[in-house]
C-alpha cells in the first residue's frame, strides 16, 4: 500500500478519535446522561480512531524506511497516542469542567501535528 493510503488512514483516525471525544465531552459538560448505545458509540469511535492512527502512523514510518530506529519525534507522537488513549477516562470523569479538558485535548493534537510536520528531533 502507498504512503498516501496510510496518510488517509491516519487522518481518518484523527477524525474518529476527536469525534469520540466530542460526543462524550459535550454530553458530560451539558450534564446529559447518554444512553448505553450513545456512550458505546463514543467509546467505539475513540478506540477505532486510536487503531487507525496507529496503523496509519506505522505504515507511513515503514514507507519512509525509518522503522528500524524510530526518531525522537515518532517516539514523542507514540507517547501522545498513549496519553490520548488514557484521556477518554479524563473526559468521562472530569468532562463537566468543559473547556480545560477540551484545551488539553487540543493541545495534545496540536503538539502531535507540530511534531509530524516539523520533525524537530
Amino acid at each position: 500500500m502507498s504512503y498516501q493510503f496510510y496518510k488517509i488512514i491516519h487522518i481518518l483516525g484523527i477524525i474518529t478519535l476527536f469525534f469520540g471525544f466530542g460526543g462524550l465531552l459535550v454530553s458530560t459538560y451539558a450534564g446529559v446522561a447518554l444512553n448505553a448505545k450513545a456512550r458505546m458509540m463514543s467509546y467505539a469511535t475513540h478506540g477505532l480512531g486510536l487503531m487507525f492512527l496507529l496503523i496509519g502512523g506505522f505504515g507511513m514510518l515503514a514507507k519512509l524506511g525509518i522503522m528500524k530506529e524510530l526518531p525522537g519525534w515518532a517516539l514523542a507522537k507514540l507517547g501522545i497516542w498513549v496519553l490520548m488513549g488514557a484521556a477518554i477516562s479524563v473526559v468521562k470523569r472530569k468532562g463537566k469542567i468543559g473547556w480545560p479538558v477540551a484545551i488539553l485535548l487540543f493541545g495534545f493534537g496540536t503538539t502531535a501535528a507540530m511534531l509530524a510536520i516539523t520533525k524537530p528531533f
